[in-house]
């Protein structure tokens, strides 16, 4: 899974750089939470919100991609801002646990200010 996430992190920073400009990412990873959602984050440096809603599609297609690649299955995707800006800090993918099936499936604001949901599964 190494290679995965490693060849994941280098295809995201290549394809947002493209696609915006200056553009790092440093950090990419898979996580498992208390709650049972799992997922693929990453942390990034030089995005904008305006950015993200301009290749929202783009985006997405590249997150599930990579997601899929290391065993996730993408049903919430989202950004999430450093607060108090409008610079995106990480791109998120989650296969959400029954619990927050239920919590996001009927909600139609985003779960704080600070997230930016660019995709949420129908259940």
């Amino acid at each position: 899974m190494k290679k995965e996430i490693g060849e994941g992190r280098r295809k995201l920073e290549e394809e947002l750089k493209a696609l915006t400009g200056n553009l790092f990412v440093p950090e990419a990873k898979v996580f498992e939470m208390t709650c049972g959602c799992v997922g693929f984050t990453s942390d990034l440096r030089g995005l904008q919100s305006d950015d993200v809603e301009v290749f929202k599609d783009r985006i997405n297609a590249l997150l599930e991609e990579i997601s899929k690649s290391v065993g996730v299955e993408p049903e919430f995707v989202y950004a999430r801002k450093l607060p108090g800006s409008e610079e995106v800090v990480t791109l998120t993918a989650r296969e959400l646990c029954e619990r927050c099936k239920r919590e996001f499936a009927g909600s139609k604001a985003p779960p704080r200010p600070d997230i930016m949901v660019l995709k949420k599964k129908k259940r």
